[in-house]
């Protein structure tokens, strides 16, 4: 059992795929609006060329991989195929830009009629339309030709091009490769995937693997495992080392990655300049995977999985991380001590300062935290103030939380926003190693002031075992 499982897919209030998994309302509210925009595009577009329309829901919420926007400038992705079927024989067929612009004619149709909708966007993708919303998602309209008497599709590009596309056969390849005991296990570590995708590549985008690539070589490596699983259950944890592990070799030794329904054509589409971007950060991510592998508990393998998934995965429940050396048993630096300072606005004045705890606050206030005892921090070490927001506000706007780091970075400023209990973490490194952390619990309230003397907590403390890396 790896020692982070419970942090990953466990019982407790915060996990991983918790904070990463769209809720129940949020899914419901996603399958209401690309359900009312198909039923809108199948009448205007039969109406409009009289060609029978169906349509086919595709992509990460089809395959049940969907996860939440982890930037708050950043959307969910729905994707709903557009099929028109005629018979090929017949004297004359729609070309490819025809279909094109008939779907964007409706888009825009649609807009006109929905409030929810911010805009089309214009011009049109080279492989799909996309209509965008108020509320923090798009939907893109890839357009295929249906052969219903052979089951086969292409897509309709907007360069006038037809391309060998079955967006449902792979779908049907992805569920029968694996049996149903094991898929829900698959669809929560493709999420994890797709999370460190989301945290590891905001600043090289181009790099960024696609959703489909990581499906494909996801599914493909947790074949791999069937006899390990079979021998005896697996938690999340030691199955996504397994599958980094096997991704890592496969792709350091051949970049190709073949569709699994046809063989000739290549998923992996990045090119060299943003694959050399691209393998740096799978070992980095090869590495942390290790590291937490190897860690001696909880704690120390949360460390490690924070370097890759950032604020996205919780740590323990605590409000003290000691570190300390396996070999004497004393902790190998002091607990640095966090000042915060509360700052009304309008007009800016000082309101309190807090050690260690911020119990209640009102929204709308400015907050610096600083590290009481500087002296602890050692020259060149590497100080972390990692944000981890909770609760249905902070989760409404997909604000999850940031990372700050910089050399000896001994304060941060941050802003309440979010009715909700939150986190900021410091986290203290050196050469790599986690030296000392503090976490900094912070109950936002929708007061109109923020409330003075309040009573000190009783902390608990957590001691990590620090192995000495040779």
């Amino acid at each position: 059992m790896g020692h982070a499982a419970q942090l990953f897919n466990g019982n407790a209030e915060q996990s991983l795929i918790g904070r990463i998994t769209p809720t129940t309302d949020q899914r419901e509210f996603l399958q209401v609006q690309w359900n009312n925009l198909a039923d809108y595009l199948k009448t205007y577009l039969y109406e409009r060329t009289g060609y029978p329309i169906s349509t086919w829901l595709q992509g990460s919420y089809k395959y049940g991989t969907l996860i939440k926007p982890t930037h708050p400038n950043e959307e969910y992705d729905v994707d709903v195929g557009i099929y028109f079927e005629w018979d090929e024989n017949e004297a004359i067929s729609p070309t490819p830009e025809q279909l094109r612009e008939w779907v964007q004619e409706g888009l825009v149709s649609y807009e006109e009629v929905n409030s929810d909708v911010a805009n089309v966007e214009k011009p049109p993708k080279e492989r799909c339309s996309r209509v965008t919303y108020k509320r923090q998602f798009h939907i893109d309209t890839p357009v295929y030709h249906l052969k219903s008497d052979k089951d086969m599709r292409r897509l309709a590009c907007l360069s006038g091009k037809w391309e060998i596309s079955d967006p449902k056969a792979i779908y049907k390849w992805f569920k029968e490769s694996i049996n149903d005991a094991g898929r829900e296990q698959l669809r929560r570590v493709i999420r994890y995937l797709k999370a460190w995708a989301a945290i590891s590549f905001k600043d090289a985008p181009g790099s960024r693997p696609s959703s489909i690539l990581l499906t494909v070589l996801a599914t493909e490596a947790y074949q791999t495992l069937w006899l390990r699983r079979l021998w005896a259950e697996m938690e999340d944890d030691d199955v996504l080392t397994f599958i980094i592990h096997i991704i890592h070799g496969r792709l350091f030794e051949n970049k190709k990655v073949p569709n699994p329904i046809d063989l000739n054509e290549d998923l992996n589409r990045l090119n060299e300049s943003d694959w050399e971007g691209f393998l740096p950060r799978l070992q980095a991510l090869q590495d942390i995977s290790q590291r937490a592998k190897e860690a001696e508990d909880e704690v120390s393998a949360a460390l490690a999985w924070s370097e890759a998934f950032s604020f996205l995965i919780p740590l323990p429940e605590t409000d003290e991380l000691e570190i300390v050396d396996e070999v004497t048993g004393r902790a190998v630096m002091q607990l640095p001590e966090i000042d915060v300072e509360v700052y009304s606005r309008n007009p800016k004045q000082l309101i309190q300062t807090l050690r260690n705890e911020v119990p209640s606050v009102a929204r709308d206030c400015d907050l610096k935290f600083k590290i009481a005892n500087p002296y602890i921090v050692p020259d060149y070490a590497i100080v972390e103030w990692t944000v981890r927001n909770e609760g249905e506000e902070a989760d409404l706007h997909s604000d999850l939380g940031h990372r700050r780091i910089g050399m000896r970075m001994l304060s941060s400023d941050e802003h309440t926003s979010y009715a909700g209990r939150h986190f900021m973490d410091c986290i203290i490194r050196l050469n790599g190693q986690v030296y000392s952390a503090r976490r900094v619990p912070v109950t936002v309230r929708s007061l109109p002031y923020a409330p003075r003397n309040q009573a000190r907590p009783a902390y608990t403390k957590l001691r990590s075992s620090l192995r000495r890396r040779k």
